[in-house]
């Protein structure tokens, strides 16, 4: 297979599995790759070049490191061309008009483990009409925009020199909370869900996540969630109700009932089918 620096990750990946351990020994930060879950995630969304900033290698490198292990280079199409810089500063100018910026750089607690989404809801909690939050973090957070844009916040993400750079700000001519779809994603009470669980008419597989440090229970479930068919439901122990799973549970069409129960203690149900509608 011929590769350049525009050539996917998941692509080269998909063509030999070594390619995994070919990333791996460039940098650390490459050993998420290792992870079937966090590949499926991430590696679709860089190619070569992008994957290489991010490492904070050269790009030669990385596809030296491929051509090792037999891959062809494309000739002179090593990277990709440069956006085109004056245009991608204009566009943000124009975003940050008049605004005060507000930075939070959110890789010292990925670094650690830690969810850092309770502090990004309150910073944006606190955000002020002129106001723009900044965030710093090593990849683009997807699922992060989603939810922010549903509830009526715009966004913006520029890369300069591997870090991510993604703002948000309210919307100018609405600022009010949109819900996700209230089909896919309900909260229910206990009795609820109770109900729900008892009379689901296939098989139930539990999993407890309180314990895992992040992000054990992001991947956990996505495990699970790969595993479910139209006959099975998923009972989930949670800490708290994972706002940054819910974009990509409703993108996969899933039947989602949260049921907040105390301070650290929340129960998921997750199935394929409308539990609601197969139960009438």
């Amino acid at each position: 297979m011929k590769i350049n620096g525009n050539t996917k990750v998941s692509k080269v990946i998909k063509e030999n599995k070594e390619a995994i351990e070919a990333i791996v020994s460039l940098n650390p930060h490459f050993t998420k790759l290792r992870n079937p879950v966090l590949r499926r995630l991430l590696a679709p969304r860089v190619n070569l070049a992008e994957a290489a900033k991010i490492g904070k290698c050269d790009v030669e490198e990385m596809l030296n490191a491929l051509v090792a292990i037999g891959f062809e280079l494309e000739d002179d199409l090593t990277t990709e061309k440069p956006k085109n810089k004056p245009l991608e500063n204009e566009q943000k100018d124009r975003f940050l008009e008049n605004k005060k910026i507000i930075s939070l750089d959110v890789r010292p607690f990925l670094a650690k483990g830690e969810d850092p989404f309770n502090s990004l809801q309150k910073a944006l909690k606190k955000l002020g009409k002129e106001e723009v939050l900044e965030i710093l973090i090593d990849f683009e957070p997807i699922p992060l925009i989603r939810i922010q844009e549903k509830k009526g916040y715009v966004t913006l993400t520029i890369a300069e020199d591997g870090v991510y750079h993604t703002y948000f700000k309210a919307a100018a001519t609405n600022t009010s909370a949109t819900p996700l779809n209230d089909i896919a994603i309900q909260t229910v009470s206990q009795p609820e869900y109770d109900e729900l669980v008892k009379t689901f008419p296939g098989r139930i597989v539990t999993i407890d996540v309180r314990d895992l440090e992040m992000p054990g229970p992001l991947v956990k479930i996505l495990e699970a969630i790969e595993k479910l068919d139209d006959n099975t439901g998923l009972k989930i122990f949670h800490k708290r109700i994972p706002q940054h799973l819910l974009p990509e549970l409703e993108t996969k069409k899933l039947s989602t009932f949260i049921c907040p129960i105390s301070e650290g203690n929340v129960m998921l149900f997750i199935t394929r089918n409308n539990v609601q509608s197969r139960n009438k």
